[in-house]
């Protein structure tokens, strides 16, 4: 069934789904512009090279291949020319989570994917017990068996929890009048649990800017869900989420949101996989930090009064801000603040937990190559990137901390350390 949709009966059928398999690969063999994209595209145009062009020739394996290596970039569905609405809507990363899904009907989902996709409840664990587990995380003997049960490499940088989630901290907060109007403020699981610096950042300069900052954090968005094949719990947290925030959306409400993987969550994932005009409504009111600033900037809204220039910036562009076609507003805000931002359109090659894992560690340092390499040329003071899990590879592979830009406009308005 061509671009079929998670509604249709036949789509997580496994005839359909092969058929659909053999008709996109055959249309992408042909076509091969995605080749330097990821491993997903080399490893598949190998495979029907040796079966004599025929993609119906294909075994198991290696299609099976083909879907590990895709790690939902979302890239390619950009820069493929025959992506809907062309006729033969060509929606690679798409037809990759459907494979997934339909694997995980099949087979069932590890308990490694599962523990894995709990985002909030190994995050209010953690929280409470911070002290003992970021210094756990520090002892190679702790990653070693937490690489045998979970998969994720010893070498992985593991994030540093904070004593309480952000939102228990927003409770008690009074917020300005809000002359620009108000902001839900959907802080995403990473930063809800282990990265207030950006919460607090994003607080202090939306009210800098006249604009009331309300919670809305209810759940995960669902992204590792998704990603690992668990539709129910995707459902279930999308619709977790919704309930927690259209009534505020129905007043005209924006969603400001501090990940792009979450944005674009929200955004392009909640109308299909809950249906509903609720879904649908959530989505058109939901905004990435930076897109929501620069609208600010672009009504005149934004607060020009920089005492503070910033030196050179590298500024890192995450795939799933990119894949939303909104421009380069975080760049953008950043110009403001220095006169040297040097903008890196690189993949850190991690994406939910697929750059992670040890099984595919080596392919994922190969894909962040080229982004290391133009961080380290460009030589810059600071490093800035919208997205906390390629701040983890950045660090790791350059010890160079990378902050999201808010932090660094923060720090240009003088509002004082975001900690």
């Amino acid at each position: 069934m061509k671009n079929a949709s998670l509604h249709d009966p036949e789509y997580l059928d496994r005839k359909a789904l092969d058929t659909e398999l053999v008709r996109v690969f055959e249309k992408c063999h042909d076509c091969r512009r995605c080749l330097p994209l990821c491993p997903s595209f080399p490893s598949l145009f190998d495979a029907i090279d040796s079966h004599e062009l025929e993609a119906a020739k294909l075994t198991a394996p290696e299609i099976r291949e083909v879907i590990d290596l895709c790690y939902q970039c979302k890239l390619c569905y950009n820069h493929c020319p025959y992506h809907p609405p062309h006729e033969w809507a060509i929606d690679f990363p798409k037809l990759m989570s459907r494979a997934k899904l339909v694997q995980a009907q099949e087979e069932g989902i590890p308990l490694a994917e599962r523990i894995g996709s709990q985002q909030d409840l190994m995050g209010k664990a953690s929280c409470l017990t911070a002290t003992i587990t970021n210094a756990a995380f520090k002892n190679r003997a702790v990653r070693f068996l937490m690489e045998k049960g979970t998969g994720i490499d010893r070498r992985w940088i593991m994030p540093t929890y904070e004593s309480r989630p952000f939102s228990k901290d927003l409770q008690g907060h009074r917020t300005v009048s809000g002359e620009n109007g108000r902001a839900i403020l959907f802080t995403t699981c990473f930063v809800e649990y282990s990265e207030a610096i950006t919460a607090r950042a994003a607080l202090e300069v939306l009210e800098h800017n006249g604009v009331a900052v309300e919670g809305g954090y209810q759940a995960c968005c669902g992204a590792p869900f998704l990603h690992g094949g668990d539709l129910a719990s995707a459902k279930k947290n999308a619709a977790k989420v919704v309930a927690g925030l259209i009534a505020r959306v129905r007043e005209g409400v924006p969603i400001v949101v501090p990940g792009p993987t979450c944005s674009y969550q929200l955004k392009n994932e909640y109308p299909e996989l809950l249906g509903t005009e609720d879904a649908i409504a959530v989505a058109a009111a939901t905004k990435d930090l930076g897109e929501f600033l620069f609208s600010l900037a672009a009504a005149k809204k934004l607060s020009r009064d920089f005492p503070k220039k910033l030196g050179r910036i590298a500024y890192h562009l995450p795939c799933h801000l990119k894949a939303q076609n909104i421009g380069f507003r975080s760049m953008q805000l950043l110009g403001l603040v220095s006169d040297d931002v040097r903008m890196i359109d690189a993949c850190s090659g991690v994406d939910g937990t697929w750059g992670m894992k040890a099984r595919w560690w080596e392919q994922s340092q190969k894909i962040a190559g080229r982004l290391v390499m133009e961080i380290r040329s460009a030589e810059p003071e600071r490093v800035a990137t919208d997205c906390p899990l390629s701040a983890l590879r950045i660090l790791e592979r350059t010890g160079k901390q990378a902050v999201h830009p808010v932090v660094l406009l923060h720090e240009a308005y003088g509002l004082g350390g975001a900690k």
